[in-house]
């Protein structure tokens, strides 16, 4: 099977040879130690993954540099950041100081040609051989990216009205990504807004449910309506919301990390309809085991959670700067040598 075949069947629930695997973001430096240049193209040709991405919803935007020393710069959205040792930057200020201002604010221009550039080179290297996906946000990052998540949260009760605008101008300028993404040829969409903390929603889930979930409801079916697949990105612990999400008919679900309270078997188990994704811990294994546990790690999680299908191996959230990166290969080498057991007899 190919890797485009691997994800394909993965995700119609058909019977793979091997757990096909994938990551929503892999660390540079990790990169130049596996295979001596900074290149994802290449290194995902060295691990041979079976799905490729595009970089995090954050750098597909234009950056004007305010203090190049301390890393800092303003992008396209208006937010002030602030780069630093992982792949995603740190927000340090909003372009609204007042919530009233919302209804004024203008996003930048979804169909850009600037943020598709890799896009097109995926597109052009792996058409039909390994599975393309972008990653864009849904209804939560870009409301709390233009004001602020205190500013946010105080104005689900001082000013909904506001809440609901910076919804809607998430939901209208990723729905037009989306339809550029397919046009291009993407095979699926990964929507990477986390609503999750360690222990708890970040908001409540009646709250989640008036103001977030519609937003989500409308471009879930977008990309399904275009005929593409739907991955769902979401750290921290989303128990309270997994009915809701699973409703909105996404096709995947990533990560499910242990250390966030989730449970990636149950859930599984729970949802027949969903592929779940994730399954080691970026925490420990990839950074502190040793060579020799990190296999024996993989292969549990492939035997428990891998059995019949319906997963995607990957991290329990990235690739991160910790990772050893004699564990990340290890991990690879184990899930290609360890074929997918089937107790359903049922399955194609």
């Amino acid at each position: 099977m190919t890797g485009y075949d691997r994800m394909l069947a993965t995700l119609e629930h058909r019977k793979v040879d091997y757990t096909p695997s994938m990551e929503i973001m892999i660390d540079k430096s990790i990169i130049r130690a596996l295979i001596g240049t900074d290149d994802y193209m290449e290194l995902c040709d060295f691990l041979d993954l079976d799905a490729v991405v595009t970089a995090t919803p954050s750098l597909l935007y234009r950056n004007q540099i305010l203090d190049s020393e301390k890393g800092i710069f303003v992008n396209e959205w208006g937010t002030v950041r602030r780069s630093g040792k992982e792949v995603v930057s740190a927000l340090i200020d909003y372009p609204i100081k007042n919530i009233e201002d919302v209804f004024t604010y203008k996003a930048p221009d979804p169909n850009d040609d600037y943020r598709y550039d890799f896009l097109k080179k995926l597109v052009a290297r792996y058409k039909g051989k390994r599975f393309i996906g972008m990653l864009i946000h849904d209804c939560f990052s870009y409301p709390f990216y233009i004001v602020g998540m205190e500013m946010l949260f105080t104005s689900l009760y001082e000013m909904p009205q506001a809440v609901h605008h910076l919804v809607n101008i998430s939901v209208e300028h990723n729905i037009a990504m989306v339809k550029k993404a397919v046009s291009l040829g993407v095979d699926f969409i990964v929507l990477t807004d986390d609503y999750g903390g360690g222990n708890q929603l970040l908001v409540s889930p009646s709250s989640f449910r008036e103001f977030f979930l519609p937003g989500l409801q409308k471009i879930v079916k977008e990309v399904k309506d275009t005929g593409v697949y739907c991955f769902k990105h979401c750290c921290g612990n989303i128990n309270s919301i997994m009915d809701d999400l699973i409703a909105t008919g996404i096709d995947a679900l990533h990560p499910l990390d242990p250390s966030a309270g989730m449970d990636i078997l149950s859930i599984k188990e729970k949802y027949p309809e969903l592929v779940v994704m994730g399954g080691i811990d970026c925490y420990e294994p990839l950074s502190r085991y040793s060579l020799s546990d990190m296999i024996d790690e993989t292969k549990r999680v492939i035997n428990e959670i891998g059995e019949n299908g319906r997963f995607i191996i990957s991290s329990s959230n990235s690739i991160h700067s910790e990772t050893k990166p004699e564990n990340y290969l290890a991990m690879h080498y184990v899930r290609k040598s360890t074929p997918v057991t089937y107790s359903n007899e049922n399955m194609r």
